[in-house]
């Protein structure tokens, strides 16, 4: 895997607060089966919210990651718990609700380079859960908070109506800073004991942070546009933060080979809303003659090619393709 890089210095480690948990058996809880009768209320909702539930060949490898990561937060032992979705969305997303419920989009999947990034996305998620941060925020705009009144789903509700709006994400987890550092530090930690590099969280939120702002740059809106990033307060302070408690695990990083295996698992993958014709993910091998330039010509987005290009692959924008490596392109179906 080619590791991404932001051009900031690392401030310092990252501490995390006195008394905070930093796993699931720390604070004492598990899946209680009040938080499970409200995640599986709130399923079907959020199911119908966020375009349903990807039917797709990787669906199946989402759910043996996101189960491998979740029983390392000591929240149950048993992969059977947690329902781990990849939802039909063409926004960059992911969040994870008490019961054991995690959600990827297709379109934060499309961004990955490895089954490790999936893992530490679904790390942070569940880090959320272990924490109790949902049941912790002094809010009514939460599912877990909404649910826990014993709002009912099979209504016009008023957590139906909340979630029938366009923001519906920003309702349903928006997380204040310590949180999010905290559940990057619990994350980190699951990856770890789950067996993948801690480095890979420090990928992804780079990829995340580059891709927000190609996104805002195309449609001449703000960085706070309604993706992962706006939910999950990004940019270098996190990058610089993850860097830390990767190191802080003593694990070393080292350079590793492509993960062939995960970018195959994405060939015809749908990418994007599909306003302007069914666009789909497709895996080729770089031959001696590619360049960036001339793979990225072939990409079907409207503008950036180059740009976009660079951050799906995760690869430096100044350093030749090595031939014989894989790389996505963006393609009509």
């Amino acid at each position: 895997m080619i590791r991404r890089h932001i051009a900031v210095l690392l401030a310092g480690a990252f501490v995390l607060a006195p008394g905070a948990p930093l796993t699931a058996q720390n604070t004492g809880r598990s899946i209680s089966p009040t938080d499970k009768a409200q995640g599986t209320q709130a399923h079907p909702q959020l199911l119908a919210q966020f375009g349903g539930a990807y039917k797709g060949p990787q669906t199946t490898f989402v759910e043996r990651v996101g189960k491998r990561v979740s029983v390392q937060s000591g929240l149950s032992n048993a992969g059977s718990d947690f329902t781990v979705t990849l939802l039909d969305s063409p926004v960059e997303n992911a969040f994870a609700i008490p019961g054991g419920y995690i959600y990827v989009t297709r379109q934060l999947l499309a961004l990955m380079t490895s089954e490790a990034e999936l893992a530490s996305v679904m790390g942070h998620e569940i880090g959320h859960v272990a924490a109790r941060h949902a049941a912790s925020r002094n809010t009514r705009a939460t599912i877990g908070g909404l649910l826990a009144r014993g709002v009912s789903l099979a209504t016009k509700s008023d957590l139906a109506t909340r979630l029938a709006g366009t923001g519906a994400q920003l309702y349903t987890l928006k997380y204040g800073r310590d949180q999010e550092y905290q559940a990057d530090a619990l994350g980190v930690r699951y990856i770890t004991a789950a067996g993948y590099s801690p480095y890979a969280s420090a990928d992804i939120l780079a990829a995340l942070d580059e891709s927000t702002g190609l996104t805002a740059q195309a449609s001449g809106t703000a960085r706070s546009a309604p993706t992962w990033a706006s939910t999950h307060p990004n940019g270098a302070d996190r990058v610089q933060r993850a860097e830390a408690l990767a190191k802080a695990t003593g694990k070393p990083e080292i350079a590793t080979t492509q993960d062939t295996a995960f970018l195959r698992m994405l060939d015809g993958l749908p990418y994007g809303e599909g306003k302007e014709g069914r666009k789909v993910i497709r895996i080729v091998t770089v031959s001696a003659r590619d360049t960036i330039d001339t793979l990225s010509q072939r990409m079907a987005v409207a503008d950036g090619k180059r740009e976009r290009f660079i951050v799906i692959n995760g690869v430096p924008a100044d350093e030749p393709l090595k031939p014989g490596t894989l790389v996505k392109l963006v393609v009509a179906a």
